[in-house]
């Protein structure tokens, strides 16, 4: 089966990362799923922002988790603003898009949780993060909502480089549904297969060069999380035609 396009930060090589343009335009550009970034605001608002600062966009190193949803308003992303994760939900129940909500840090989970029953979107969202505890909270809030684990960060860990390579125990261990690995991981399109064999999900990040999309997808990934919505469709296409 033809693996889903899943648009990383929405169509973030063409529209501002983590905004309702860039969210809309990976609609227009045909894609299956968004995936976007959660952090929580000092004033305990979830708004869709990546980094853990606002350097990149405004040049101070001032952190997220002590601003105000306000003060992070007057961010220039782009020509775009900040969005929080209900007018995100509004929007994707509206477009009728599935979304991969991505906790950059623990201690959300039950917020987002409350935001996503209430928009009523239970069933179109997976929720994903790096951080073990964040997918522990999750389940312990709630059972239902599905989780996947995401790996591949830097690090010479030789105990983090095991589980990436056999992740099979810390996919159980948090009750996952999906894996999310980097594209390039070690030992990849090895136990890709064999991951999928077992029952799980394999959505790879983050992909845009053609000839690793059809790679991948000939491996049997379930979804492919892309800068680029349109091309990667494009690049997937030619793999089904020929």
């Amino acid at each position: 089966m033809t693996p889903l396009i899943i648009a990383h930060r929405g169509a973030s090589a063409d529209a501002p990362e983590n905004t309702l343009a860039a969210f809309e335009l990976a609609r227009h550009q045909q894609a299956d799923m968004i995936e976007l970034d959660l952090q929580r605001t000092a004033d305990g608002e979830i708004v869709v922002f990546h980094d853990d600062t606002t350097a990149r966009w405004n040049g101070r190193y001032e952190s997220v988790a002590q601003l105000t949803l306000a003060e992070l308003r007057h961010l220039d992303i782009g020509g775009e603003r900040v969005p929080t994760l209900a007018e995100t939900l509004d929007w994707a129940r509206s477009a009728a898009m599935p979304l991969n909500l991505e906790l950059k840090r623990p201690g959300m989970a039950a917020r987002c949780v409350q935001l996503v029953r209430e928009f009523r979107m239970i069933d179109q969202v997976i929720v994903s993060s790096f951080h073990e505890k964040a997918l522990y909270e999750l389940r312990a809030t709630d059972s239902v909502i599905a989780r996947g684990y995401l790996m591949g960060i830097r690090t010479y860990r030789p105990d983090i480089r095991l589980r990436e390579f056999w992740p099979f125990l810390a996919l159980r261990r948090v009750g996952a549904m999906a894996w999310h690995p980097y594209h390039g991981l070690p030992g990849l399109d090895w136990i890709l297969p064999q991951v999928r064999r077992a029952g799980y999900k394999v959505n790879v990040w983050t992909v845009d060069e053609p000839v690793r999309l059809r790679a991948l997808a000939a491996l049997g990934a379930s979804g492919l999380i892309t800068n680029r919505p349109a091309a990667a469709r494009a690049a997937l296409s030619k793999r089904i035609i020929a």
